[in-house]
C-alpha cells in the first residue's frame, strides 16, 4: 500500500486557518498557494504537514476515505521514523505501511481526542500501530 504526506503551509500563517479538505495556503507574501493533492497512485493515508521554523516540519492531517481528520496537536516528524527516511520538497513524498502506522500512532499518542478515528483507519487498512 503506498501512502504520501502533503504540504499545508506554514506553521505560523496556516495553523489557525486549517480545516478539512484544505485547499489553499497563504504564501510568505500574502498571496494564496493551493496544498498538495493526494497523488493518484496513493492507495492508504494521505498526511498533510506544515513546515515551522528552521526547516522542522510537523504533521497536522490524516486523511483516508470520508475520514479527515486536522490534529489539535502537531506531531514532530521524524523522516526515518515516518517517511522511510525521504524528505519534504516540492512534491508528496510516498512511503509504506510502517512509516504510516508509526505517524498514526504518534499522531494518536499526542490527540486522544481523534484516536478512535485514526485507529478505524488504522484497522481499515490492516495496519498495526507501532
Amino acid at each position: 500500500m503506498k501512502h504520501s504526506i502533503g504540504y499545508l503551509g506554514h506553521f505560523d500563517r496556516d495553523v489557525q486557518n486549517l480545516h478539512p479538505g484544505p485547499r489553499n495556503y497563504v504564501r510568505e507574501d500574502g498571496s494564496l498557494g493551493q496544498v498538495d493533492d493526494r497523488p493518484q497512485d496513493v492507495d492508504g493515508v494521505f498526511f498533510g504537514y506544515l513546515e515551522c521554523r528552521g526547516k522542522t516540519f510537523v504533521a497536522v492531517r490524516a486523511q483516508y476515505g470520508d475520514a479527515d481528520i486536522i490534529l489539535k496537536t502537531p506531531v514532530p516528524l521524524d523522516p526515518p521514523r515516518h517517511t522511510d527516511g525521504k524528505g519534504f520538497g516540492p512534491n508528496p513524498s510516498r512511503f509504506g505501511d510502517d512509516s504510516a502506522a508509526h505517524l498514526l500512532a504518534d499522531m494518536i499518542t499526542k490527540n486522544p481526542d481523534v484516536a478512535v478515528t485514526l485507529q478505524s483507519i488504522a484497522a481499515q487498512l490492516g495496519l498495526a500501530l507501532k
